[in-house]
C-alpha cells in the first residue's frame, strides 16, 4: 500500500515536470511607463533537441506581441546534426521581424574544434536574415530614437571582448546588450551598458530548496550570489537572466516554466 502510494506520487512528480516543459510563460518589463518604445522579445536557451516549445507557438507569440526586434541569447544546439533542425525553427518565426542573436556555449561545443563548421552554422543563420553578433554594435532606430544593441561572444567557450564589441556604439543612444552567460556582466564596467539580456541558467529548471540545483549542478558567479532568474541590477546594469524555451541534461522542468520575455526600452 505505502509502496504504491510513493510509486503514484513519483508518477505524478514525473508526469507534472513533463508538462512543465509545455507550459509557455509571456514575462512582461516595461521601462519606458508608457509603453512607447523599442518593443523587444527576448528568447533564450532553445536547446532544438530538447524543447517541447514548437516553433510555431512562438510564431503565434509574435504575430499578437508585434516586437520591433527579437533578441536571442544563445544555446541552440547541442551536436552539429541539430543544425537543420534549428535553421527550420528559426525560419518559422522570423520572417518580417528583424532578428539578433549571440552563440552560447552549446554552439562552441558542438562544432569543438572544427571552426570552419561553425562559421558555415553562422552563415547559414545569417542566410535568413538573421544577424548573429560576436563581439559586434550593430543600431536600430524607431519612431527617430536609436538604439545600440551590442552582442559579447560567449564567457566561457568564446572570446569576449567588451572593448571591440562595443567599438561601434554611438552617442546619446540607449545600450542595449545581449550575451548568453549572465557573469559576463561581473565583467564589464558599472554602467557602460544600460541593459543586458542573457540566459543560460534556465532559471535552475528543475527547481530545488535552498538552492541548491545551483550549489550543486553551477559553479557561476552570480549563481552563487544568489541571482539566477528574471530583473536584477548587477554593477548598475539591468540584468535580465531568461529561464529559456528548451531544456538541458533531461527534457524536465519544475517551477521554472520556459519563457519569452516581452521588455519596451525608452
Amino acid at each position: 500500500m505505502v509502496l504504491g502510494v510513493i510509486i503514484l506520487v513519483i508518477a505524478a512528480f514525473y508526469a507534472y515536470m513533463v508538462f512543465e516543459t509545455t507550459w509557455l510563460k509571456i514575462e512582461r518589463l516595461d521601462f519606458s511607463r508608457k509603453g512607447k518604445g523599442l518593443r523587444i522579445m527576448h528568447l533564450s536557451d532553445l536547446h532544438i533537441n530538447m524543447t517541447r516549445i514548437s516553433a510555431e507557438r512562438i510564431k503565434k507569440a509574435v504575430k499578437a506581441e508585434k516586437p520591433d526586434l527579437i533578441l536571442i541569447t544563445g544555446d541552440y544546439i547541442n551536436k552539429p546534426v541539430h543544425a537543420s533542425e534549428f535553421l527550420r525553427y528559426l525560419r518559422t518565426f522570423t520572417r518580417g521581424c528583424r532578428t539578433i542573436m549571440c552563440l552560447g556555449n552549446h554552439e562552441y561545443k558542438a562544432f569543438r574544434s572544427n571552426k570552419e563548421g561553425l562559421q558555415n552554422f553562422i552563415r547559414e543563420i545569417e542566410a535568413l536574415g538573421v544577424e548573429v553578433l560576436i563581439n559586434r554594435t550593430v543600431v536600430v532606430e524607431k519612431d527617430g530614437q536609436k538604439y545600440n544593441i551590442i552582442g559579447f561572444d560567449d564567457l566561457r567557450r568564446g572570446s569576449p571582448d567588451i572593448e571591440k564589441a562595443m567599438e561601434g556604439c554611438i552617442p546619446n543612444a540607449p545600450k542595449i546588450s545581449i550575451t548568453h552567460n549572465p557573469d559576463l556582466v561581473l565583467s564589464i564596467p558599472g554602467k557602460i551598458v544600460d541593459y543586458m539580456f542573457a540566459g543560460h541558467f534556465h532559471g535552475g529548471q528543475i527547481w530545488m530548496p535552498f538552492n541548491l540545483e545551483f550549489m550543486i549542478l553551477r559553479d557561476d558567479q552570480l549563481c552563487r550570489m544568489g541571482i539566477t532568474r528574471g530583473l536584477k541590477r548587477v554593477n548598475g546594469i539591468r540584468v535580465y537572466l531568461n529561464r529559456g524555451l528548451g531544456n538541458g541534461v533531461v527534457p524536465l522542468r519544475f517551477l521554472s516554466r520556459p519563457e519569452i520575455l516581452i521588455c519596451t526600452i525608452p
